[in-house]
């Protein structure tokens, strides 16, 4: 008589999931992060790796390690210097990778997000912000459709929205996963005080879990989850008219709290926004008239110069393209007026300085020669752009800002910053 013996199949943990597992542990311990760096770096076989150990206590101490609106590589350095009295180079060296790749949940910016920090331009087109008006979606359809754009806000309706994320890089199961939602008027650099927020479709919460596919509230490795385990985890959006407005998801852990109320500033609302892989924008929306608001805002104690482009896309030949804003206040008025577009892509620029702390309102018009709204399959953007000169006190951040991002840039160079940008689309 043959016996047959099955095989039984292994599947090998990913590297380094024992200093993960023991880190984890630390952390529930109540361990202090200094403590945690040291019994990870003595469990390491020689050569233990310093970039390892920051990866891991960067991503399970992240509240400590969080200045508001980026992670602090100099404080972490610190933290491994202190603990370890490795050379600081190396240790800055060591914090400055952990920091430049999410590890958590993450909410895509935009359709390429791979988790890279900083987060690459446009930053306010997620597709993990998703409004399906008055029907429910389950977290099956989202999740099958995750790289699909859902955003089809109702008017005067509470509409069904949610917000989607997955857990990246981190080695841990992530317990206590958690979405609050929030929305603002359609334009550029809101700060988080004129966020409006959002409450659940039974108005009793404002914040909702975030469950798997298997509708497991507990999200391992690589899980992709969204919030509606049952319809009334969905968010409610109930705009209050018919305009155009931008919608805002925001995701903690029990790593990483991610409260946005804090901040204020032109600059820190702009580094929160590109620095945080657990948040995200939707400032796209359908285009059913030839008339559009957009507010912009300048959150600094002092004048700031900004420019607005038009880019345009697929628009039919003799397309009328006009900003215009009149505002007394500025010390140029906004006057891009009946721009004719002439070729289906062009980008058309107009400057001005905006006072302190000042908010004002862009009138975008945009029509087909006919007066007609843009058609399907074109599109009309709007980016608001900070420019900052050499002596101006934002300057250096800027220039580093730009360097993450590829971009060759002198330190006597004026730096431009994007502040946003808010894309209409043809649906005629």
């Amino acid at each position: 008589m043959t016996t047959a013996i099955a095989a039984k199949a292994t599947v090998a943990a990913p590297p380094n999931q024992q200093y993960w597992d023991l880190g984890l542990k630390c952390f529930q311990k109540g361990d202090s992060s200094s403590r945690a760096i040291q019994t990870i770096w003595a469990s390491m076989m020689p050569p233990a790796s310093l970039p390892v150990v920051a990866q891991i206590v960067g991503a399970l101490y992240a509240d400590k390690y969080w200045n508001q609106t980026k992670f602090d590589t100099n404080l972490l350095a610190a933290d491994l210097q202190a603990s370890l009295g490795i050379n600081p180079s190396d240790c800055q060296k060591a914090a400055s990778s952990a920091f430049s790749r999410w590890f958590g949940l993450l909410v895509r910016a935009n359709m390429s997000s791979n988790g890279s920090i900083p987060n690459s331009d446009p930053v306010t087109a997620s597709p993990d912000v998703v409004v399906n008006g008055k029907n429910s979606l389950t977290v099956d359809q989202l999740i099958r459709n995750w790289n699909t754009y859902t955003y089809d806000p109702t008017p005067n309706l509470k509409n069904y929205t949610y917000g989607r994320a997955q857990s990246v890089n981190i080695q841990t199961p992530i317990t206590q996963p958690v979405l609050r939602m929030f929305y603002s008027d359609a334009g550029f650099n809101p700060p988080p005080a004129s966020w409006v927020k959002m409450f659940t479709y039974n108005d009793s919460a404002d914040t909702a879990p975030l469950v798997t596919q298997n509708l497991a509230t507990t999200l391992n490795p690589g899980d992709r989850a969204a919030n509606g385990l049952d319809e009334n985890q969905a968010f409610a959006f109930n705009p209050p008219g018919s305009g155009h407005y931008c919608l805002i998801t925001v995701v903690g852990t029990e790593f990483f709290t991610n409260d946005p109320s804090t901040i204020a500033g032109n600059w820190d609302t702009n580094e929160w926004i590109h620095y945080n892989g657990a948040a995200g924008w939707h400032n796209v929306d359908v285009a059913n008239s030839t008339n559009a608001y957009l507010k912009f805002y300048n959150q600094d104690g002092v004048s700031e110069r900004f420019s607005f482009e038009v880019h345009t896309s697929n628009l039919p030949a003799g397309s009328k393209i006009s900003l215009q804003c009149d505002d007394k206040a500025l010390l140029h008025p906004i006057q891009l007026q009946s721009v004719t577009s002439d070729k289906s892509n062009q980008v058309f620029t107009t400057t001005t300085m905006v006072p302190p702390h000042h908010t004002g309102t862009l009138k975008v018009q945009m029509s087909t020669a006919e007066g007609h709204p843009i058609p399907k399959g074109s599109s009309v953007q709007v980016r608001m752009v900070w420019h900052l000169p050499p002596d101006h006190p934002n300057h250096a951040q800027a220039v580093g800002r730009l360097r993450e991002q590829g971009l060759a840039i002198n330190n006597d160079q004026p730096a431009r910053i994007h502040m946003g940008e808010y894309t209409f689309i043809g649906a005629c």
